[in-house]
């Protein structure tokens, strides 16, 4: 009898220590390195939102083949140095064969070499500088290159009539990569830059910035910057009684900014990726976000990290749980694919190869397409 309780006893063991890798066979695990805390988490914190959205509709369906996707989230703190860190224990801890990555052109750039050296798979949903997917073949985005958007801001403040501009922007990879593809299509247009402003991140105070940029009281300023960044700016020029046309990209054009920056926002207008939302995908989508949070306000580039969830989970399906069978598939899924921010091909550097652009603007505390 003793011996039959010691077999059993170990019988038991067995069965418990073996529970938890069946229990990860039947999941399919998605890293996820983003900024839930810092200067940007208003930003990883609606990704997060619309992730979880797709992931909850996927799982509701049977998942990947009868397997659930389960996302592994780590705070890159909003710094480079942190999303590093992030990538790397997704990497060699949890073992993810694909990581959704970080906001921010700069964090997102000194994550994708280490993605690459362990052949993983990193995928952007907003990063829009120019030189993104070049570190490697396992680096893609659905979100399109400022390559595109450049020529769009220049081509609006033409036709506005703003033939001279002061350029502000903040300084890192991002900006620097939309204020060069703003200039030179605005130079090639017939316009004139008539100074350029770079500023850091997090600031509270803004005030020298902006009096350079107002000097002789230009009837416009194109802006570069971010949500935080640009209500503090916002907010001080108001204050400062300083009466411009602002000129952003789609960075700006969130409603936390508008709330953040109060009246200091009217009028504010800028280009981004427009996406139709009158299409059954995005309704649909919204009516199921509304749904699941109460709110309809879909966070900025929100949308973006729906698509790339769907996009992932079609790519595991036909490619399998491994990177490289995740790498070959993406642009085979993606080819022709509509989602709800439109036809999702990738071009050769694994970036969307189609886009269109909208203006937006801040009209009585809220984002509007623009109308002339």
């Amino acid at each position: 009898m003793k011996k039959l309780a010691v077999f059993a006893a170990v019988i038991a063991l067995v069965a418990f220590a073996a529970a938890p890798s069946a229990r990860a066979a039947d999941t399919i695990k998605i890293g996820a390195a983003f900024a839930l805390s810092g200067s940007i988490a208003v930003y990883g914190e609606g990704f997060k939102k619309c992730i979880d959205l797709a992931v909850e509709e996927i799982n509701a369906k049977g998942g990947i083949k009868g397997k659930k996707i389960e996302i592994v989230y780590e705070d890159n703190k909003s710094n480079p140095k942190d999303c590093v860190t992030a990538v790397r224990k997704l990497i060699t801890v949890d073992k993810v064969p694909v990581i959704f990555g970080p906001a921010g052109s700069s964090n997102f750039m000194a994550t994708a070499p280490v993605a690459q050296e362990n052949r993983v798979v990193l995928i952007s949903a907003q990063g829009a500088a120019v030189g993104l997917t070049r570190a490697g073949e396992y680096i893609f985005r659905v979100f399109p290159s400022d390559t595109l958007q450049g020529p769009h801001l220049a081509k609006l403040a033409m036709s506005k009539g703003f033939k001279k501009v002061p350029v502000m922007y903040v300084n890192n990879d991002w900006g620097l990569g939309l204020k060069n593809a703003f200039m030179d299509a605005y130079k090639r247009m017939g316009g004139t830059v008539t100074d350029v402003i770079a500023y850091d991140e997090k600031k509270t105070d803004y005030r020298s910035e902006l009096l350079r940029a107002t000097k002789g009281n230009p009837p416009a300023i194109v802006n570069l910057t971010y949500i935080n960044e640009g209500a503090v700016q916002f907010k001080q020029a108001f204050e400062m009684g300083i009466k411009t046309q602002w000129l952003c990209g789609s960075a700006a054009r969130a409603p936390k900014m508008v709330e953040l920056a109060g009246k200091a926002a009217e009028g504010v207008i800028g280009t981004y990726p427009s996406v139709p939302q009158n299409t059954k995908q995005y309704q649909a989508f919204k009516e199921a976000y509304k749904k699941k949070y109460g709110d309809d306000k879909i966070p900025i580039f929100g949308d973006y990290n729906y698509d790339m969830v769907y996009l992932t989970a079609r790519a595991i399906e036909k490619g399998g749980t491994t990177a490289d069978g995740i790498r070959k598939a993406l642009p085979q899924v993606a080819k022709g694919y509509r989602g709800v921010t439109g036809d999702k091909t990738f071009d050769s550097e694994r970036s969307p190869k189609f886009a269109e652009y909208g203006i937006w603007v801040v009209r009585n505390g809220k984002i509007e397409d623009y109308k002339k």
